[in-house]
């Protein structure tokens, strides 16, 4: 497994790029979260639009959907030998999202006598239920009102027979969350949002040493940071986390 951060800035992000990933399983390429910034992130890590196999979208944060509707218009819009010839998009989504995302792609998807499924396959999934991707699988729990109150929103666990990474998403309340329920033995990496000013909605580096055990510090990766980070490179110097870095390639599993 190679994970690509195509980004790893926060929504208002100047120099990082919104905290996008590309994940390549059994040469199949998943991409999580598609925001604004993806139009530029995605060419300079190296990737196109028609290279994606799947999508997963974990909120309707503009940092996370803001540029899935030019992807999906680009793969539909495909010509080949001067022939139109449409991709659909594969979209992962939790099932407590699944309708308020098609009523997002409705507002630009839904004219000339085209539905939004005319676009995209939804892969839509219950709590912890799971989709294989090649021998990888994909599963998707729940963190509503724990990023901010009123939003749905989700986090992923990938895992193969032998190990695993954790993929919190957007998230402020790691207790109610339950993180550590999704970790196990077999957790290689935990890719954590880490704030490290006070924020309302991204829980910051003091409240994420303070939720893991001192044994997991050295699992979590830290992602969607402030872009100042150089200031406080003394303050992660002295912990075992790792800093995600943008076009930074990851091998796990």
């Amino acid at each position: 497994m190679k994970i690509c951060p195509l980004g790893v800035g926060g929504a208002f992000t100047k120099s990082n790029f919104h905290n996008n990933y590309i994940i390549e399983l059994d040469k199949k390429f998943l991409l999580i979260d598609a925001g604004t910034t993806l139009r530029n992130s995605l060419p300079a890590a190296g990737y196109n639009y028609f290279t994606i196999d799947y999508v997963f979208i974990s909120h309707l944060h503009y940092d996370h959907v803001g540029g899935l509707e030019e992807l999906i218009m680009a793969r539909f819009w495909n010509f080949s030998n001067g022939q139109h010839a449409p991709m659909k998009t594969t979209i992962i989504v939790h099932e407590r999202l699944a309708s308020s995302l098609e009523n997002y792609l409705k507002n630009s998807l839904e004219n000339q006598g085209r539905t939004v499924h005319d676009f995209c396959n939804f892969i839509i999934l219950k709590e912890q239920e799971a989709v294989a991707i090649g021998k990888y699988s994909f599963s998707i729990f729940d963190t509503t009102n724990l990023h901010a109150e009123g939003l749905i929103s989700a986090g992923f666990k990938l895992l193969t027979e032998n190990a695993n990474i954790v993929f919190s998403g957007d998230l402020k309340q790691l207790e109610a969350a339950n993180l550590l329920g999704q970790v196990d033995e077999r957790t290689v990496a935990i890719f954590q949002d880490i704030s490290f000013t006070f924020n309302g909605v991204h829980a910051t580096l003091q409240e994420v040493l303070a939720y893991y055990p001192k044994s997991l510090h050295e699992k979590i990766y830290a992602m969607h940071y402030n872009d100042n980070v150089e200031d406080f490179e003394n303050v992660i110097y002295k912990t075992n986390i790792h800093l995600v870095k943008k076009h930074e390639v990851l091998e796990f599993l």
